[in-house]
């Protein structure tokens, strides 16, 4: 074969090479290729955003705004007080005694008869003074203890408990002498009007009327008859009046921030608009506001670093908790939502001093109170599907100053060197090719290291020594521009060849300082900025 036909071959195999997939190369016969040349084999090529870079830290907690701006959302789930947390009825007992005879009778043969008003109290455990409630199930006992040797026939009449056409509850209740008496209503089919009392609220009123029928026994002014009612195994459907002010503690609740877990030996970093937003949604008739307890921040192991400051009224003055937020929301109408935002952020808080630290907890231990204003009367309404839900989300514009940011991405690696040639083939030496661009608005230090099938390190390359310069900005600080394209020239010994042909994964880390850092001047990432890395390696030798 001549040399002519040769030297084509050689420049195919050098193009057919540079063209192939960097996971996976066939293995190519150079048996037959006696002669020494240069061949270039390519390893990487990727394209690498920030999102990919600090997804390996953060997780899945990326979002793009409208405009491609980048930022991290921390979420804790929503916290919920239903209905049932915020109110319970509790079993209600009321005792009427009543004296029949206004003197004593040795013989009593005719009818006697006479009429009672009793107004009973409900009792609650906040001191709640409740007008109406709507039961969805219980049950309202009668009874009537008959301690005479006459007949007790009894018209009841509850004009606080009325029925779905507007009618109030009657029933009569007949006991024989010396013997009791026992009724029931199911109170799912009324509403109780506390209303009809003397106070306006609280009250259940009871008419009496009794008809004592004469035996011919005797009845003296000692003798009594006992009227029992009881109320068991409540529940509401609705509740109107003045649930009083109450306060409810909604638990600690950790949410870790994670964004600087490999940038702990950072010099600088300061994301310039962080924010948090308590979102409540509220369903209860009533006012309300969310405060603090406490809220601080402490690092990974859980020691306290410092408080959380926030200005509750507006002056100026930022305090660490107890603290409390603007008003919450409540609907006009039963059974809808509300929803209010409240924003903790540079403005109102120290909430950018804390994330201008190491990784860390933010620890917060929200409360709730009710009718804050206890000088008045509340016109509160609850349905037993109400509730009010809290979410706290932390969001991170990736916008701000660093020096040091270390982030990484991991590529898969399946390439062995030593499948193109034969055994007889003598390489005299090997470069690493880099070439980069840059689109980022920060300046860029690579290091690339080489894992195995079980992750654990075989060597570093380029550590420390690629450096990229920034992408041009413009007067906003947006990427007009990208860098310049850069080649990097590595040596590769027969130890860096080898460590190639076993490995699995290649971790680009990437430590980034961003433009103008000792000027504190703020960049902002978007989702349009690419990192552009290929890298290859150049042989060179007697090929076979």
């Amino acid at each position: 074969m001549s040399k002519k036909i040769i030297k084509k071959l050689l420049h195919f195999v050098y193009f057919a090479l540079i063209l192939s997939s960097c996971k996976k190369t066939d293995q190519i016969d150079l048996s037959s290729l006696q002669t020494y040349h240069h061949v270039a084999i390519p390893l990487v090529s990727a394209e690498i955003d920030v999102e990919d870079m600090l997804e390996r830290d953060t997780g899945d907690v990326i979002s793009t705004g409208t405009d491609g701006e980048l930022f991290l959302v921390y979420a804790n789930p929503p916290t919920t007080l239903n209905a049932s947390e915020i109110i319970e009825i509790p079993d209600q007992n009321f005792n009427i005694s009543v004296n029949p005879a206004p003197q004593n009778l040795p013989s009593l043969i005719n009818s006697i008869s006479y009429s009672d008003t009793n107004i009973n109290a409900f009792t609650f455990s906040q001191g709640e003074e409740l007008t109406s409630i709507e039961f969805s199930q219980g049950i309202l006992t009668i009874g009537i203890d008959n301690n005479l040797s006459h007949e007790v026939v009894v018209n009841i009449k509850i004009p606080s408990l009325v029925d779905n056409q507007g009618g109030y509850f009657s029933d009569i209740l007949t006991a024989p002498a010396n013997n009791p008496a026992v009724t029931q209503a199911n109170l799912s089919n009324y509403i109780f009007d506390l209303t009809k009392g003397n106070i306006g609220y609280n009250e259940m009123v009871v008419y009496l009327d009794v008809i004592i029928n004469g035996s011919g026994s005797s009845i003296n002014t000692t003798d009594d008859l006992t009227f029992s009612f009881t109320m068991d195994n409540l529940e509401f459907s609705s509740i109107l009046g003045d649930i009083k002010y109450q306060q409810f503690d909604l638990g600690s609740f950790p949410l870790e921030i994670d964004i600087f877990s490999n940038s702990e030996s950072a010099v600088q970093f300061l994301l310039t608009n962080p924010k948090i937003e308590h979102t409540i949604q509220n369903s209860f008739g009533f006012t309300a506001n969310m405060g603090m307890q406490s809220m601080y921040y402490e690092d990974l192991q859980g020691v306290f670093l410092d408080n959380v400051l926030y200005d509750s009224a507006a002056s100026g003055n930022l305090q660490p908790a107890p603290f409390y937020f603007p008003s919450i929301d409540q609907p006009a109408i039963q059974g809808d939502s509300v929803t209010s935002l409240i924003t903790m952020d540079a403005t109102n808080s120290s909430i950018n001093e804390l994330i201008n630290s190491t990784p860390k907890n933010i620890v917060s231990n929200p409360v709730l109170t009710v009718n804050a204003d206890s000088t008045i009367t509340n016109n509160n309404f609850i349905l037993s599907s109400s509730k009010i839900s809290v979410s706290t989300e932390i969001t991170l514009p990736l916008e701000g100053y660093a020096e040091g940011w270390i982030m990484g991405d991991t590529i898969p690696f399946d390439f062995k060197v030593d499948e193109l040639f034969s055994s007889e083939t003598d390489i005299d030496s090997a470069i690493i090719k880099f070439s980069t661009t840059n689109g980022w608005p920060v300046e860029v230090n690579f290091t690339i290291e080489l894992l195995d099938s079980n992750f654990n390190l075989l060597s570093s390359i380029a550590d420390g020594e690629m450096v990229l310069q920034s992408a041009t900005l413009d007067a906003n600080g947006r990427v007009i521009e990208d860098s310049q394209q850069k080649v990097t020239l590595l040596g590769c010994d027969s130890y860096c060849v080898e460590n190639l042909n076993q490995t699995k994964f290649v971790i680009l880390i990437v430590t980034a300082n961003t433009l103008d850092y000792d000027n504190q001047q703020p960049v902002k990432i978007y989702s349009d900025y690419k990192l552009q890395l290929s890298m290859s390696l150049l042989i060179s030798g007697r090929m076979f």
